[in-house]
Parts: structure tokens; sequence; C-alpha cells
């Protein structure tokens, strides 16, 4: 992944307000988003970001398609598969925990890198645009909480012995579900 492959990154201001992040900027408010990031061409086969690993950026995909994945005991599982819009390893921005999963591209990518640094720096010197970036990144992280949640109650509702027929078998309110 490099940033010295790609060439001048001319984005205009109609290409970037189709990706929902930038929808509430104004032209001024982009281009400087726009100074403060760094273009980078991801290529297939070379992860992006690699789980367990400490992070200090996050990536909004330009072009492209990428694969989130976690190992577990030697299993791969796709989590999920982001596309031109989305973002990934906002997280690092607030905490310095390692990544949670591994990010590769399955087609070429570019995707605009967002230091931790770049990121203060917007904080501190166009908070409005700071502001105004990170409405748009709680949206998108709300909406995948709100799906996460979905799933997650969707297969507890699947596992659990409530299904047609098992009612009588719920243990009565206020006891434990399994004994000690």
């Amino acid at each position: 992944m490099t940033s010295d492959d790609i060439p001048a990154l001319e984005l205009s201001t109609t290409q970037l307000r189709r990706l929902k992040v930038f929808a509430d900027l104004t032209d001024d408010q982009l281009a400087t988003f726009v100074s403060l990031v760094e273009p980078v061409q991801a290529t297939l086969n070379s992860p992006i970001v690699r789980m367990n690993e400490l992070g200090s950026s996050m990536y909004l995909i330009l072009s492209g398609e990428v694969q989130v994945s976690r190992t577990t005991g030697g299993r791969e599982t796709t989590l999920a598969t982001l596309e031109a819009g989305d973002f990934f390893g906002e997280m690092c921005l607030f905490d310095e925990t390692p990544r949670t999963a591994t990010v590769s591209p399955s087609r070429q990518c570019i995707l605009l890198k967002i230091t931790r640094q770049a990121f203060d720096s917007m904080i501190e010197t166009h908070p409005v645009l700071a502001a105004l970036f990170l409405r748009a990144m709680l949206r998108t992280v709300a909406g995948r909480v709100r799906t996460m949640d979905k799933k997650y109650i969707d297969s507890m509702l699947v596992s659990y012995p409530w299904r047609k027929g098992s009612l009588s078998r719920m243990p009565p309110s206020g006891t434990a579900a399994h004994p000690r």
C-alpha cells in the first residue's frame, strides 16, 4: 500500500459529495478535509490493517472494495464487505487498543488515510469540519451497531427454548435460566 503510486489525486467536489460522509460539507470544507488526509492505493493480497496491531489511522474508501475478516482458532471469518463511501479503522482515532479485524482489498482500492495526528489537527484548527465529519461517521457507526444488535437478537431468539410449543419450559420470572 503506497501513496507514491497514485497520480496526483484530483477529486472534484461532485465526486466527493457522492460519498455520504461528505454530504453536509461545503466545497471549502471538502478542500480543507482533502488537504489533511493522504491518498493511498491498496493492492490485492496485501492487508491494509491487521488484527491485533495497534492502529493510528482510519481509512475512507474512495473506490474499490475490501473484506473485513477475523481469525479465531485458525479459522478466518468474513465479517463485512465494504465499498466506496464506507470507512474502517475509525476506533483507533479514539483509543489506543489493537485492531479487532484484518482488512484486505478484494479489488484495487483508492483510500483516504486519516491519521490520528491529522484528525486531532482537524479538531483543533477546523472544529466545525471535525464536528460535521464526526456526525457523519456516527450515523454510519450507529447503523452498524443497530444491524449487529438485530443479528445478535435474532440469533438468540432462534436458539432460545421459547420457540412454538416450548413456553412451558421457560424459567419463572426472576429466576436464572441455567442452574448454578
